[in-house]
């Protein structure tokens, strides 16, 4: 059972151009435009940003200390919204080590 929507957000050059892409995973409450204001701060002029967006603005419900059955099904979903989103960038030709992941609070716990 599906929790998240798919809503990528971009921002930087087209994939095609860059060759590099980096996926920014927003936190508890925030959203996928706020963790892509990160690239005014950082060097990444020469990447392809990516950012999904969670439903209500949450990935998973509680602590990610809580019991993994606790955060399910959302859990499971964002995983697979990540899963999904790393597949597409694969298939357009983007190498593994060209592909980079970013995170803040629950965002970093998805990507880790």
């Amino acid at each position: 059972m599906y929790t998240h929507k798919k809503d990528i957000k971009t921002k930087g050059k087209p994939l095609s151009e860059t060759g590099k892409a980096l996926i920014l995973v927003h936190g508890r409450g925030a959203t996928a435009p706020s963790i892509l204001d990160l690239a005014n701060y950082l060097p990444v002029q020469d990447f392809t940003l990516y950012a999904p967006q969670a439903t209500n603005n949450t990935w998973y419900p509680y602590s990610f200390m809580a019991p993994e059955a606790q955060n399910q099904p959302a859990l499971d979903s964002a995983l697979q919204q990540l899963d999904e989103l790393v597949k597409s960038i694969l298939e357009q030709g983007i190498k593994g080590e060209d592909l980079y992941f970013g995170g803040f609070s629950q965002g970093a716990c998805l990507t880790s």
